[in-house]
C-alpha cells in the first residue's frame, strides 16, 4: 500500500472542448438581463477520450477545479437551472456570457474565475478519467450592435498538486461567435403613381354644400424586406396637394385646367379625412400619419377619393386632381 501511495500521478488532458455555436440573431426589443440566443444555453460535453486521463487515482482529497480565465466580470448575474451565475464580458458590446459545469456524474455548477471544485478524490479504481459537460449562456448586458465573439481560451480544468502534461490543463474554448444585431426591414414603393379614375357623377347626384358623391378606392403598395431578429419599421405617409402646395385642409384642390367648378375632390384613409402636407420626409412633418409598424412583408395602404361639394352652384366638366405621396421610414 506505501508503494501505490508513492507512485507518480501523471495526467494527460483530452482534446479541448471548442465551443462552436451557429450565428446568433438577436431578438428585437432584447431586453438587459435577458439570454441572446438558446434560452436553454449551448452544451457541450468532453470528447470520447475525456477531459484528464492520470496514470493512477488522485490523491485522497486532490480537486479537480475549473476556473475561467481571460475573462473579466460585468456584475451582472444571470440564473438558470436553479444555479446564480456570474456574467462575464466578451469583446462584444452588449454581450456577456455566464457558465456552468459538471463531472458527468454530478450536478452542474456555476463556474467563475476563483475557480470551483467539480470533484474531490477519493478510493476510486486506478487509472482515473475524468469528463467534463459544460453549458454556456450569452447575456445581453446593454445595447447589441452585433459582431464576432473571438476565438480565446476561456476556462481551464486542473487537478490540485497533481501534474498535467502538455499545457498543464484540459482547455475549454471559444471559437468565433456571430452575433447579429436586429437589423429593420428597407421599404420601397412597389406603386410609385397610382391611377384613381373617379366614375362620372351628375350635378344633381350632390345634396348641397358639404355632399358627396362618387368614390374609388386604390392602394399604394409596399414591399418591406430584408429584416432579421423579428425588428419591425414604422411606416409614415404625407400626402401633398400638388396644385396648392401649401394646402392643408382636407380638401384637395382641382387642376388648373379643370373645367368644373363648385366641387373639389377628398381623399380618406379608412373612415379618416387626409389632410394636406408638405412633401417631405421628416418625421413630424404636419399632417404626416402613422401607417403602423411592419417586418418583412407587403405593405397596403388603401386611400379613398371622393368629390365634394364645396359651392350652391355646381358647374359641369372635367375635375381631376393631383397629388404626391411621401413615405417615411423609422
Amino acid at each position: 500500500m506505501v508503494a501505490l501511495e508513492a507512485q507518480a500521478i501523471t495526467c494527460a488532458p483530452g482534446p479541448a472542448v471548442n465551443i462552436s455555436i451557429p450565428p446568433i440573431t438577436v431578438a428585437a426589443g432584447q431586453q438587459i438581463g435577458q439570454v441572446v440566443g438558446s434560452a436553454n444555453g449551448y452544451r457541450f460535453d468532453s470528447p470520447p477520450s475525456s477531459a484528464l486521463r492520470c496514470t493512477t487515482r488522485i490523491a485522497l482529497g486532490a480537486q479537480a477545479r475549473l476556473a475561467l480565465v481571460n475573462s473579466t466580470p460585468t456584475g451582472r448575474t444571470f440564473f438558470a437551472s436553479g444555479l446564480s451565475m456570474p456574467v462575464y464580458a466578451t469583446n462584444v458590446p452588449g454581450v456577456g456570457f455566464a457558465l456552468m459545469a459538471r463531472d458527468p456524474n454530478r450536478p452542474f455548477m456555476a463556474i467563475n474565475t476563483a475557480g470551483v471544485t467539480l470533484i474531490v478524490g477519493d478510493a476510486r479504481a486506478r487509472p482515473i478519467v475524468l469528463g467534463l459537460d459544460t453549458r454556456i449562456y450569452f447575456v445581453a448586458t446593454g445595447a447589441i450592435t452585433g459582431g464576432t465573439i473571438t476565438a480565446r481560451n476561456i476556462a481551464r480544468y486542473t487537478i490540485t498538486g497533481t501534474p498535467i502534461t502538455g499545457a498543464g490543463y484540459y482547455a475549454v474554448n471559444f471559437s468565433n461567435v456571430t452575433i447579429n444585431a436586429p437589423r429593420k426591414p428597407t421599404c420601397r414603393v412597389s406603386t410609385p403613381s397610382v391611377a384613381m379614375p373617379m366614375p362620372a357623377v351628375a350635378a344633381r347626384d350632390f345634396r348641397g354644400v358639404g355632399s358627396f358623391a362618387g368614390s374609388v378606392t386604390r392602394n399604394i403598395t409596399l414591399s418591406c424586406a430584408g429584416g432579421i431578429g423579428g425588428a419591425t419599421r414604422d411606416v409614415f405617409v404625407t400626402v401633398t396637394d400638388q396644385t396648392v402646395p401649401a394646402n392643408r385642409s382636407d380638401v384637395l384642390s382641382l387642376t388648373r385646367t379643370s373645367m368644373a367648378s363648385g366641387v373639389a375632390l377628398q381623399l380618406l384613409r379608412g373612415n379618416t379625412l387626409v389632410r394636406y402636407g408638405a412633401d417631405s420626409t421628416t418625421i413630424g412633418n404636419p399632417n404626416q400619419w402613422l401607417v403602423g409598424s411592419t417586418g418583412n412583408a407587403t405593405v397596403q395602404i388603401p386611400l379613398t377619393a371622393r368629390y365634394i361639394q364645396t359651392a350652391s352652384s355646381i358647374r359641369p366638366g372635367s375635375a381631376n386632381g393631383l397629388a404626391s405621396f411621401t413615405m417615411s421610414y423609422r
